[in-house]
């Protein structure tokens, strides 16, 4: 647009960031508002498809010129622990895509499905964390982006194109154009807004929104045998529950882990029910990390290792129904947040800015799917051997 009026980014999550890239190669004065401050870290080191990746690498290209785009791979990049082993989802072991899908989704826990998939893009050490800090640390002396902290809006008005934004802190603006990028419970906090965006929330619930519990691991010594893939871990289920929850996560550097659990909006009513699941999240690590090939000498668990934990808690962050919808009203006002997943963000930007999907490689995933039923096969047929040589 590059009008004289800066265009606004309210929100401080992935979604700020990969769009301020955008719109600064576009040669657009940004004012970055920080709105609720709600961001978590990217929580699968992939994306859930090529049109996603592509907006990543475009992103990408504002800090690094240097990637070989067809580098890029799809397949199915997480493993799930099961029987004291990383091993392929079970939905996997079927050739047929249309039943993995089905699979996929009675397996998968709701929030949880918007970061696992049965089609899967990744590129060796560029993950949509490491490019989002890239990002952010780019962005802090850049002449063209104006920061506003967390504080509340005081006024809103809408103009036929743009409109005008007061911070309390007595900040004042006209803009161009407006992008909301926070967390859609924030929607309530500036009416005027809320009511112009309506379409585009479309039949999202508000109250369902689930709840994000992140962990950053910072570990003395790194794990014997460190895996490159993203990692899905069987939490014990608390009395009562009735579904099968998940720690989902993947190591950022040999020394530095993320790990992320979803809660529903009865289970963050207290503290304590928080710090349960945070505890059952620990329990689990250490139950799939409990094997020699991992622990560092002189470690008997997985938490022995952590020398400092960050915790961060993003209340109704994450919508499990719905997607983005296009705006039928006013085009000055955007909704792009990463509410719905990063890769449903990146891929809603792609359009909007006339990204192209990444080029991959195919990897072969039928076979990896198969390799892994033989060799589960092949482990029960030496088990009956030994037991009937010593019968």
């Amino acid at each position: 647009m590059n009008s004289t009026k800066p265009v606004i980014v309210y929100g401080e999550g992935s979604a700020a960031v990969f769009l301020i890239s955008q719109l600064l190669k576009k040669g657009e004065s940004v004012v970055w508002a920080a709105g609720s401050g709600a961001k978590i870290i990217p929580v699968m080191p992939y994306l859930k498809s090529d049109l996603a990746f592509g907006a990543l690498l475009d992103c990408n290209r504002m800090v690094q010129d240097e990637i070989l785009e067809n580098s890029a791979e799809v397949g199915v990049f997480h493993r799930v622990f099961r029987n004291k082993g990383f091993k392929l989802p079970t939905w996997k072991k079927t050739t047929q895509v249309a039943n993995q899908q089905q699979n996929f989704e009675a397996a998968v826990w709701g929030p949880e499905q918007a970061f696992l998939g049965i089609h899967e893009v990744r590129m060796t050490n560029l993950t949509p964390a490491s490019v989002e800090q890239s990002l952010r640390d780019a962005f802090e002396t850049h002449p063209n982006i104006k920061r506003v902290p967390m504080v509340p809006v005081s006024e809103f008005e809408v103009f036929e194109q743009g409109g005008k934004i007061q911070f309390a802190n007595g900040f004042i603006t006209e803009f161009s154009q407006f992008y909301f990028c926070d967390s859609l419970t924030e929607l309530k906090s500036i009416p005027k807004l809320s009511t112009i965006l309506k379409h585009q929330v479309g039949n999202v619930k508000l109250a369902n929104c689930m709840s994000v519990l992140q962990v950053v691991f910072h570990h003395s010594v790194p794990l014997q045998q460190t895996l490159e893939t993203g990692l899905v871990i069987p939490m014990n289920r608390d009395s009562g529950e009735t579904f099968d929850r998940d720690v989902l996560g993947y190591f950022m550097e040999p020394n530095k882990s993320v790990w992320t659990v979803f809660l529903q909006p009865s289970e963050i009513e207290e503290n304590h029910e928080i710090m349960k699941k945070l505890r059952r999240m620990k329990q689990a690590l250490n139950k799939a990390f409990d094997q020699p090939e991992f622990l560092p000498v002189g470690h008997k668990e997985f938490m022995s290792t952590v020398e400092k934990e960050q915790v961060r808690f993003e209340e109704n962050h994450i919508a499990v129904h719905g997607g983005f919808k296009e705006s039928k009203s006013n085009d000055d006002f955007i909704l792009l947040t990463d509410s719905f997943g990063i890769s449903a963000c990146l891929e809603h930007m792609a359009k909007r800015f006339e990204i192209e999907a990444v080029q991959f490689i195919e990897t072969d995933s039928i076979d990896d799917s198969i390799s892994e039923v033989l060799h589960e096969v092949i482990a029960a047929q030496e088990s009956e051997i030994n037991l009937n040589s010593m019968m």
